[in-house]
């Protein structure tokens, strides 16, 4: 069945553009249409009033299995809080439950929808197991989801016993990632980019995270964490680069390997903003990520807002950002360094239909610039549905409802 949406305006295109008085045509999952003028004709026929419709956003590095955690060890440093094996997170996830991370894991994505994210791309901790934990919360709401999973035995060499292990884990995921590349020997870093090239999955890692990255990187080989981590893993995804140094960035370029940041984390653990302006001025596809929950809440407008303000503020950056430049990271930018971007990241013809309806009179009433407000003021309590391949995921008026199982009679 075809659905005619019509709103005040749309968000359409890589470029952004501004389309007053604009359509969508939905065809079952997919756009067909994108316009304004005299529409076409439908066999349901919706019109918003005073709302904007963007694009599904990306969120595209989380920890959603740490969820059940949030704000546990708030003002300890990077190495206590996360590095593994012995970090406060591996120790909470050692000794909880499965069904209290479940239940938590299950809240994170309606947290996501509910604040306008239709995809994500997760590091999972646990192996298989905590795969499978994922993947049954997936189970209970809508919403596109990338897993990265974490072999358990890959530190040294990967012993012989876990190979099998490893390719159940490949089986089941989009991509592997070691925490970063300081955690684990060259020869492992080799080895995991072996398996996950035999079954053409993604690779992925944290890299130049922390101030002495660089330092321990070297003092083992010579390289940088960003030099293994591309010419030993050759990872196709990086994460941070917070402390990465101009060689890094011009090594990154050169290779075409897209950067996930995520300066709210940052700023959490008292670290500094990556250096953006950079990254995107040397040609990089730059994208964003919410990082741990234990951190922050999963929400991408409260990302685009920090990052926004955050590189304006004397000092802190090269030079300040673009909204339309983090608008583009919250979406077709993720998209593409996700692979993904022919199916989403931009409301465009022959692309699925990831939504997000906004309304004007709340928080965007009476703007002057509604491009830069949607990242400058908006927020979760703006968006009044949530689109996701066709079929309505979210909506505000149906609350806690919209958890489970949703209606397309609702768009």
């Amino acid at each position: 069945m075809k659905t005619l949406l019509q709103a005040s305006f749309l968000l359409v295109g890589d470029e952004m553009r501004l389309l007053r008085d604009g359509y969508i045509l939905i065809d079952g999952k997919t756009i067909s249409e994108v316009g304004r003028g005299k529409p076409p004709q439908a066999e349901r026929r919706i019109r918003r009033e005073e709302s904007i419709i963007v694009s599904g956003l990306i969120n595209s590095h989380v920890h959603i299995g740490d969820s059940a955690f949030k704000d546990s060890g708030f003002g300890k440093s990077l190495d206590e809080l996360f590095k593994p094996p012995n970090g406060l997170k591996h120790r909470l996830l050692k000794n909880t439950a499965n069904d209290i991370v479940l239940k938590a894991i299950k809240d994170t994505l309606f947290e996501l929808l509910s604040s306008g994210t239709t995809t994500f791309a997760d590091f999972r901790e646990g192996s298989i197991a905590g795969v499978r934990l994922l993947l049954e919360a997936l189970t209970t709401q809508k919403i596109r989801a990338l897993i990265f999973g974490r072999p358990n035995d890959a530190r040294e060499t990967i012993p012989q016993s876990s190979l099998a292990d490893i390719n159940v884990l490949l089986q089941a995921v989009n991509g592997l990632a070691p925490s970063s590349p300081n955690d684990v020997t060259d020869e492992t870093l080799r080895q995991l980019s072996r398996l996950a090239k035999q079954h053409s999955k993604l690779r992925a890692t944290h890299a130049a995270e922390s101030p002495d990255s660089e330092k321990i990187s070297k003092s083992r080989g010579g390289l940088t964490e960003v030099q293994r981590a591309i010419d030993y893993f050759e990872a196709n995804l990086l994460v941070h680069l917070t402390y990465a140094s101009q060689l890094d960035l011009n090594l990154v370029a050169e290779r075409g390997v897209p950067v996930v940041v995520c300066p709210r984390a940052n700023a959490s653990l008292g670290l500094r903003l990556p250096p953006v302006p950079e990254m995107l001025d040397a040609g990089i596809n730059v994208c964003l990520g919410t990082d741990n929950v234990m951190l922050n809440q999963p929400d991408m407008f409260r990302e685009m807002e920090f990052a926004l303000k955050a590189y304006r503020m004397e000092k802190a950056a090269a030079r300040s950002l673009d909204p339309m430049e983090i608008l583009r990271m919250a979406t077709i930018n993720g998209a593409k360094a996700l692979g993904i971007s022919e199916e989403t990241g931009t409301i465009e013809e022959g692309k699925s239909a990831d939504l997000v309806i906004m309304d004007l009179n709340r928080s965007l009433r009476n703007t002057q610039d509604l491009p830069t407000a949607l990242v400058h003021r908006a927020g979760a309590e703006d968006i009044s549905s949530v689109i996701l391949r066709g079929e309505v995921v979210y909506d505000r008026h149906m609350g806690k409802r919209a958890r489970a199982k949703t209606s397309r009679e609702a768009i």
